[in-house]
């Protein structure tokens, strides 16, 4: 609790505001708080779209995938047009999951045609005395989102909190004026992510693109596109007689948590930053005294493509190639290309190999060295690998480039957050 006399201003403002931040119930802020249409919709654009809890994703109103639509006319009488969604209304999860609770989108633009939405969601209209982006950006701060906790009711199947309780809630909230300056530079962080996203995905969609058209389509030996010059046939060869399966060993606990020596890669280090494409961190390493207390033998012939071997995860298909010596845990596979590859190909070939469909079915899928040694592949002369790697590893590079960048925005919006906000 502020003490009597403590200025209740955030850490980082703009030049010009120098008055305190004023407690505000949430209700006290709106002219309109209320809940959406309880139809059972429909699949088919038989009126009117209807946004729904899927359609909110990261603060973000997604209107292209997954939706469903409801009568202009209500056959049950009721009248639409009090449910349609305009421009600056904050729609708002609070009969969810309990991951969902509170999570909200503003409808930045107006919307082409009507659009209602569902039960599950809060429809917020600020009143003239609030900015509608900064009352948003609010609803992605730690406060609110510990707020919402205190005032949901969990549930087995959905969670909820009562638009009495939500309308409780407090927080603090500087003029007007201020209020707009905020919200105009988050919006403009938003809208910069927001680019960053849609060049991301661009790039990652003409990679797609390009792997379909730079590689032989089934029952073909040659792609439909190529560099100049290439004019001989791939080669089909199974990928045992070009490199060599290799399963991963045990890991045990005691030997984890390693900074130093040799990485130790698990599936899950493929998560980690910066090894999107490649493997260069590893969140456990072993040195000397436990390779030789062990007798562990890391992979020396690099570089090498890793995937997961069994379980749940071999469902995601990714692929990582690793450029240095390692070991693998017992739920890894690495295949280690001889002499007949450029390795950057080899692991673009790899993209293209739909590996689950060679896992072993039983009570979780799994795949032996057997399984990628027998899988069929066409391959060019090393000239064309080269040509076609180096292509495709620009490509991937810029693609992290892009990547880092939207992480960083991220991340400077989330300091900006705890910096500008009580």
């Amino acid at each position: 609790m502020a003490k009597e006399n403590e200025k209740r201003v955030p850490k980082l403002r703009f030049k010009g505001f120098t008055d305190d931040w004023e407690q505000r119930k949430l209700g006290d802020t709106l002219v309109e708080l209320k809940s959406g249409l309880s139809r059972m919709l429909s699949n088919k654009d038989i009126g009117v779209p209807v946004i729904r809890a899927n359609n909110i994703k990261n603060g973000m109103l997604d209107l292209k995938a997954d939706i469903k639509y409801w009568y202009s006319d209500d056959p049950q009488g009721a009248n639409i047009e009090n449910y349609l969604v305009e421009k600056e209304n904050i729609l708002i999860n609070f009969i969810n999951s309990e991951s969902k609770m509170g999570t909200a989108a503003i409808v930045r633009e107006a919307i082409s045609r009507n659009t209602i939405y569902t039960t599950n969601i809060l429809k917020a209209q600020t009143n003239n005395d609030f900015n509608s982006y900064f009352w948003f950006t609010l609803t992605q701060t730690l406060q609110y989102k510990n707020s919402i906790k205190m005032i949901t009711k969990p549930a087995v199947n959905q969670s909820s909190f009562t638009t009495v309780d939500f309308k409780k809630l407090i927080f603090a909230f500087p003029i007007l004026s201020e209020q707009t300056k905020i919200g105009n530079f988050i919006k403009l962080i938003d809208n910069t992510i927001t680019l960053h996203q849609r060049k991301l995905a661009q790039l990652e969609k003409l990679k797609q693109a390009l792997l379909q058209q730079m590689f032989p389509k089934k029952d073909e030996t040659v792609p439909k596109l190529r560099f100049a010059n290439f004019n001989e046939d791939w080669k089909q060869r199974k990928l045992g007689e070009l490199g060599e399966s290799k399963s991963g060993i045990g890991f045990p606990d005691e030997e984890q948590g390693g900074k130093k020596g040799i990485p130790f890669f698990k599936v899950s280090d493929m998560n980690n930053i910066g090894n999107e494409h490649e493997m260069k961190n590893s969140n456990n390493y072993v040195d000397t005294e436990q390779l030789k207390k062990r007798n562990w033998k890391p992979i020396m012939n690099v570089p090498a493509v890793i995937f997961a071997k069994v379980g749940a995860a071999i469902m995601l298909n990714r692929k990582r190639i690793v450029r240095m010596p390692f070991l693998l845990d017992n739920n890894t596979m690495a295949y280690i290309f001889d002499d007949s590859w450029n390795s950057d190909f080899g692991k673009i070939l790899f993209e293209t190999i739909y590996l689950p469909r060679y896992a072993q079915v039983g009570a979780l899928p799994s795949y032996n060295s057997s399984d990628i040694n027998s899988v069929k592949v066409f391959i060019p002369n090393k000239n064309e690998q080269e040509k076609i790697g180096v292509f495709f590893k620009e490509l991937d590079n810029l693609i992290t480039v892009h990547h880092h960048k939207l992480d960083q925005l991220k991340l400077l919006k989330k300091e900006l957050l705890q910096q500008m906000f009580i």
